[in-house]
């Protein structure tokens, strides 16, 4: 079982941080039970993904015992559907879970839940989508639906300006805003603890530590990542946390590009780059790889490229002039001109993960024993890390493997390590262990006092014949 539904809150007392939000919500929930219609009916409950918004409205739900009607903006977005649906949630009267009705006169309450409420439509008319007609006016509808509404109705977004601009600024007046803020590491990290206690499995305090810290206040992502990393295992350490580096990402990038890649909506379109909060210095290598993969049209190739390529000029100022500004423009170019180029509509093709992210992920190791060996050999030439990166490495590496006995003082001063000997020697391991190897270090030892012998020798001899000389 996914452990974000099986540990998910029961109660109010369960959802972690947000002590503020939680005591609004219960004052306006308090209102409803006293048979009191507060003055705003609804109340939009905003914050980042997996931070406990969705939680928290059913466990308030639970605490006061209303039965829920959930809805998904995802799979009701036109006027029709919500009319048809919300409306006569929001007026008609409820009834228990044994079947007695509640009249709403005495306290019954029924909670209406309506979950990504910001990916509504906004214009009224018909829109044609996939050979279909879809009326729209989203918004609307649930503006109207508050108005006549007896029941509580909580909305639930991701971005509350998407939600209330345009046709929806009247649910500013409308409706109660709370806003949900990510949860304290330390608190992520006893929830954490806690499931790890619950399920039996002995994990590393690091681990657990790493995991609050990179999800940033997202417990749906941490407990995922937690899942993820214990499955199968009884104990878990530190080298198990490499296994969710890039599996998640990896996911959310390719569902993101499935989307990219067929969309006709670019308001939507940049809700989903808002969510991916990917930097837009990886997400165009993602797009380079990809954009061939998926257009076959060689003009739509060509324009989507040249789009492309316009973004990475607003890299190239970004990191040029520190101008991080544009950093929002960048992504919206990219993306939302892959979009308009297509001149028709492609099927879903299979991506690929960036070649240049998978190199330079394969020679992460390489990468931190060069830099650790460049740092020693700065220490040993008093000079920075970067000098010898820039200057001095590719020169010392011809010497370490042309000269063994410059080689070998090399070791024992710097101390290097079997990884950093490899590095310097190409990788070759019959070449290492004879640096290594203490025998040939007593052969060239005997050799040079040979040599220093027979130079000793040599000068005997020069003397001898300069006394001849003299005796002559």
């Amino acid at each position: 079982m996914n452990w974000t539904e099986k540990y998910r809150p029961k109660t109010l007392r369960e959802i972690l941080g947000n002590e503020k939000a939680i005591s609004e919500l219960k004052a306006w929930a308090d209102e409803w039970e006293k048979g009191i219609i507060p003055e705003k009916k609804a109340v939009i409950l905003s914050g980042k993904p997996g931070i406990g918004k969705t939680s928290a409205a059913l466990a308030l739900a639970n605490d006061y015992g209303w039965p829920v009607i959930e809805l998904n903006a995802s799979d009701v977005r036109s006027a029709s559907k919500i009319e048809s649906i919300i409306v006569p949630s929001a007026t008609n009267e409820t009834f228990s879970s044994d079947g007695r009705f509640l009249p709403s006169k005495r306290g019954g309450r029924k909670l209406i839940l309506f979950d990504e409420a910001d990916n509504l439509y906004e214009s009224s008319g018909r829109e044609k989508t996939d050979n279909e007609y879809t009326d729209k006016g989203g918004k609307r509808a649930i503006i109207e639906a508050i108005k006549v509404s007896k029941q509580p109705i909580i909305l639930i977004v991701n971005d509350h300006y998407s939600l209330t601009k345009g046709s929806g600024s009247l649910l500013k007046e409308y409706c109660l805003n709370i806003k949900f803020y990510g949860a304290p590491s330390n608190q992520i990290i006893d929830f954490l603890k806690d499931i790890c206690r619950r399920e039996n499995i002995n994990v590393h305090p690091s681990v657990i530590k790493t995991i609050a810290e990179k999800n940033d206040g997202d417990i749906r992502s941490a407990l995922n990542d937690l899942q993820a990393i214990c499955i199968g295992k009884r104990i878990v350490d530190m080298k198990d946390v490499d296994a969710i580096g890039f599996r998640d990402r990896e996911q959310e990038i390719f569902n993101f590009l499935r989307e990219l890649f067929r969309a006709k909506d670019l308001k939507n379109i940049k809700r989903k780059l808002f969510e991916l909060n990917e930097s837009p210095e990886n997400l165009i290598m993602w797009l380079d790889e990809n954009l061939p993969l998926q257009y076959t049209e060689t003009q739509d190739i060509a324009n989507a490229y040249d789009f492309i390529s316009r973004a990475d000029m607003f890299l190239g100022r970004i990191y040029k002039r520190q101008q991080f500004d544009l950093m929002l423009y960048a992504s919206e170019l990219m993306c939302g001109g892959i979009v308009i180029s297509k001149s028709r509509y492609y099927p879903i093709a299979k991506y690929n993960f960036p070649f240049w992210l998978s190199e330079m992920k394969r020679s992460k190791q390489n990468r931190e024993t060069r830099d650790n060996l460049c740092k020693k050999i700065g220490k040993l030439l008093h000079v920075s890390q970067n000098k010898v990166i820039e200057s001095i490495f590719p020169y010392f590496k011809y010497v370490f493997k042309t000269n063994h006995t410059f080689a070998k003082e090399m070791i024992r001063k710097a101390d290097l390590t079997e990884d950093e000997i490899l590095l310097l020697v190409d990788q070759s391991k019959e070449l290492a262990e004879k640096l290594l190897s203490k025998d040939e270090e007593r052969e060239e030892k005997n050799l040079i006092q040979i040599l220093e012998e027979s130079e000793e020798t040599e000068e005997e001899t020069d003397e001898r014949k300069q006394m001849k000389l003299l005796d002559f």
